[in-house]
C-alpha cells in the first residue's frame, strides 16, 4: 500500500481549473521531488495535499496511509504526520 497517493485530482483557485487529474503513488521510505516551471501546480499540488487554502480540491482523492484525507482541515492533516517545510529565498535573491 501507498503511504501517499493522488487519484485524479483536480484543483481549483475560484473558477479556475489548476490541476488536472494528478495521480501519483508514494511509497513509505522514498524521497520525492516535485519539478515544473511557474506556474506547473508544484505549490497547487502541495497545498492539496495539506488541506491549506486556497485551493479547493473539487474531485479526486488523496490518501495517507490508507485514509481518505481529501476534505481533511490543516490541522488534522499536519496531526496525521503530514508537514510542509517551505523554501526561503536564497542570499542572492534578497
Amino acid at each position: 500500500m501507498s503511504l501517499l497517493r493522488l487519484d485524479d485530482v483536480h484543483a481549483y483557485y475560484g473558477p479556475s481549473h489548476i490541476l488536472r487529474g494528478v495521480s501519483f503513488d508514494i511509497e513509505r521510505g522514498e524521497i520525492v521531488t516535485l519539478l515544473g516551471r511557474n506556474g506547473a501546480g508544484k505549490t497547487t499540488t502541495v497545498r492539496s495535499i495539506a488541506g491549506t487554502e486556497p485551493p479547493e480540491v473539487r474531485s479526486g482523492t488523496i490518501r495517507f496511509d490508507g485514509t481518505d484525507i481529501t476534505d481533511w482541515p490543516a490541522d488534522d492533516v499536519a496531526m496525521g504526520g503530514i508537514g510542509v517545510v517551505p523554501s526561503m529565498p536564497s542570499a542572492s535573491s534578497r
